[in-house]
């Protein structure tokens, strides 16, 4: 059995890379989607309400349980891979270059952990919820609410990749010994 050598790895991890860079800036275009539509229905609903005391049944229900969920957990992979979320590194600029890759190893598996088992265990809420046609009554109908228990598994689905590709980039790294470079490289410019 042939071992795959350095520069398929590197063609293989360079195409994952794009992969999931296409993938996080398709959700987070589904997350600015989801701002947009979010924002029409509710003029559309505040103009119904005043000008023909007619408000649209059920936008407080389709808000809170489709719009919101979909704006928080669409973007979280494109904020992942960016290193956009808050970070408190205020002792990491102690650290020597060496060290810091370590961290960033160690944050970026935690990361995957986490969302792992957020996956995991949305996944059974998710289910639980499509066999029973779950719903909430609004004034004037039922809105089905179990398509938008996928949300959280699919966001913190590509959240967990895309933490585990800069796991896996800052491994290498380190295994490269390549402290020098990550000195120079802010969140901005970090690979994966």
């Amino acid at each position: 059995m042939a071992v795959p050598s350095r520069a398929s790895a590197g063609s293989v991890s360079g195409s994952l890379d794009r992969a999931l860079d296409r993938l996080a800036r398709l959700l987070g275009g589904a997350g600015m989607a989801v701002v947009l539509l979010m924002a029409v229905h509710i003029v559309v609903d505040a103009m119904a309400r005043f000008l023909f005391n007619a408000p649209l049944a059920g936008t407080l229900e389709i808000v809170a349980n489709y719009y919101m969920v979909g704006l928080i957990f669409a973007p979280l992979a494109l904020v992942q891979r960016a290193r956009a979320h808050i970070a408190a590194d205020f002792m990491a600029g102690l650290f020597g270059a060496r060290l810091r890759q370590v961290l960033d190893v160690v944050i970026a598996m935690a990361m995957a952990v986490f969302a792992a088992v957020l996956v995991w265990r949305t996944s059974i809420e998710a289910l639980r919820s499509w066999d029973s046609l779950e719903a909430i009554q609004t004034s004037g109908y039922f809105v089905y609410i179990f398509p938008a228990r996928w949300f959280v598994p699919l966001g913190m689905g590509a959240l967990g990749l895309c933490a585990l590709a800069q796991c896996a980039a800052s491994l290498r790294r380190l295994r490269a010994g390549d402290a020098a470079a990550a000195d120079g490289a802010g969140p901005e410019n970090r690979d994966a």
